[in-house]
């Protein structure tokens, strides 16, 4: 995994290491940074997840993922399951029926309702822009119309 940092964020990260961090501490211990296997498992399982089921489960693999950060793992088997795990992911992506791009009304529909159940209606804190230059152009088309 560190194979493929350049020079400098080899440095960078050796540098981090070699701190009196306890995240420091537990890379010396166990060999290789816990935390970034850690995140690096989760991703994936994310990822299939989101590939598969279209959602993300948060809790799914909770178990797995904290014996990963006791240093159950041994880097070993950190690097094999990502191979493993990417090969599937490729393919799932290969088959997967996600939209190439975003529901866009759906996630502002969503984000509204958030907003409205943390802070009440919305109604009058909505801007919509060029609300007036719109107002002003359908108002010029209903001219031209007459004229």
């Amino acid at each position: 995994m560190l194979g493929k940092l350049s020079d400098k964020e080899l440095q960078k990260y050796y540098k981090l290491m070699n701190s009196a961090s306890s995240r420091a501490v537990l890379a010396k211990k166990y060999g290789y940074d816990v935390k970034y296997a850690y995140h690096l498992v989760r991703l994936l399982g994310e990822i299939e997840d989101i590939l598969i089921n279209h959602t993300i489960d948060l809790q799914k693999n909770k178990e797995m993922l904290k014996s990963i950060r006791r240093g159950d793992w041994t880097l070993n088997q950190v690097e094999d399951y990502f191979m493993m795990k990417e090969k599937d992911l490729e393919t799932l992506y290969a088959k997967s029926t996600l939209r190439n791009k975003p529901d866009e009304d759906s996630l502002k529909e969503l984000l509204m309702n958030c907003l409205e159940e943390h802070f009440g209606k919305l109604d009058n804190v909505i801007v919509e822009p060029d609300r007036y230059k719109k107002t002003l152009e359908n108002i010029q088309e209903q001219i031209q119309k007459v004229l």
